[in-house]
């Protein structure tokens, strides 16, 4: 359990760092508005993510645990040029392992892949900022990302975790600001397509929302096809249908998720594992996200893009079998600088108590031994299957609360500013 510990008291530190901050947050703001975004977040990157990097795996010498050994094995592999879905197992698409190859070639240690990490959380972050700019202050954005540096579930799963969920808001984000620039809905869906091929299956489920408000559907979806073509191509002369392996990762159970937590009271009676439930947890995102991009389908993209962001991937980790707490990673950007309302004391509060939970809450399941349960009495069985137990139902909670905030009320305008 030490590393329950270790994430416990690294969050416990950033959230009081966080109540310091929070309770400055006028002066602070002020003084942010009049400097430089680019030198405020390079020095924001250096405090909380390279400072951080270096005293862990440098000075302590410790040595990456958990995911990175998995991100580990398919990097050094694809960096010897092995090929992917063959050669080795993969979860993730087909460019990913060769991505994480190329910054191997710089350095060839597991400690590189937390680096890439956190190195593409700054790129993301910086790239959040010429999204969010056209109605966010410099000094609001900018003490954001300071919330959003120190927040557990941005800095323990970024240096400590090395997860590397955020990368699918970069893409998406990217792809907008290039076609805003461009005026090109093919450049647009060219990013986006990469984007699927550089992270995960997951990153399809946007597409779902974003071809439907899509005006000009036909030009968006012609070079989609040409990239599946082309990746198909590709990769059956290689691989076969083995690149159909990131979808085994719907098999996976882990918790918390909706069917974790009722399952015992039916007493294991509701098929949890079964594909009817990933279908299930499919339509009921997808299909929320879509109501939601309809509702803001003439809102400024930002805004639609933000709420969905969030109404999908939120809802997507307590109600998929193969989701967990570690995806808060995914959706904490467009939460942190669009969705929570920073002068919401209720909102601000339940922010860092969730985030907590996120964090710790993977470590400590895995160290049960991945507890299924599926009587109440196993809930009670032992003093840490209750808190486990009572964490899961938290989260759950919690994720809908932020769900619910970020869907758009019917008849209500929308804001651009908090």
């Amino acid at each position: 359990m030490s590393v329950v510990l270790a994430k416990t008291g690294i969050s416990l530190a950033c959230i009081i760092l966080l109540v310091v901050i929070l309770s400055q947050r006028k002066r602070l703001s002020g003084w942010l508005e009049n400097k430089s975004v680019r030198v405020s977040l390079i020095s924001g990157w250096v405090l909380f993510r390279l400072i951080p990097f270096i005293a862990v795996y440098l000075i302590a010498n410790i040595t990456p645990t958990s995911d990175v050994l998995g991100f580990w094995d398919e990097g050094s592999k694809a960096s010897m040029g092995q090929v992917v879905y063959r050669d080795f197992w993969s979860p993730y698409s087909p460019l990913y392992a060769y991505f994480l190859g190329i910054w191997l070639k710089i350095w060839y240690s597991p400690k590189m892949i937390v680096l890439t990490m956190a190195l593409m959380d700054g790129v993301a972050l910086w790239i959040s900022w010429h999204f969010f700019r056209p109605f966010q202050s410099r000094g609001a954005f900018l003490f954001k990302a300071l919330m959003y540096l120190i927040l557990p579930g941005s800095l323990v799963l970024c240096i400590v975790g090395a997860q590397e969920d955020v990368w699918m808001w970069l893409f998406v984000v990217l792809a907008y600001l290039v076609r805003e620039r461009t005026v090109r809905v093919e450049w647009y869906a060219v990013i986006l397509g990469l984007g699927l091929l550089m992270t995960k299956a997951i990153f399809v489920l946007i597409l779902v929302p974003l071809f439907l408000i899509e005006k000009q559907k036909i030009r968006f979806l012609i070079p989609m096809v040409i990239i599946g073509i082309l990746s198909l191509g590709i990769l059956y002369p290689l691989v076969g249908l083995e690149f159909m392996q990131p979808m085994d990762e719907a098999k996976v159970l882990r918790a918390p998720n909706i069917l974790s937590i009722i399952n015992p009271w039916f007493f294991d009676g509701i098929g949890v594992g079964e594909k009817f439930w990933n279908w299930v947890g499919l339509v009921t995102s997808v299909g929320l996200a879509t109501l939601a991009a309809f509702r803001l389908q003439h809102a400024d993209f930002r805004v639609m893009l933000s709420r969905v962001w969030v109404v999908l991937y939120a809802t997507m980790m307590v109600i998929q079998q193969s989701a967990y707490s570690n995806y808060i990673f995914l959706f904490l950007i467009p939460l942190v600088f669009y969705i929570i309302d920073w002068k919401s004391s209720k909102q601000v509060i339940l922010l860092l108590i969730f985030n907590i939970l996120c964090v710790v809450h993977p470590s400590y399941w895995w160290r049960l031994g991945m507890p299924r349960y599926l009587n109440p009495s196993d809930i009670t069985a032992t003093q840490e299957s209750v808190i486990d137990y009572l964490i899961q139902v938290s989260i759950i909670v919690l994720t809908g609360y932020f769900v619910w905030l970020a869907f758009p009320k019917k008849g209500l305008a929308e804001t651009t500013n908090h």
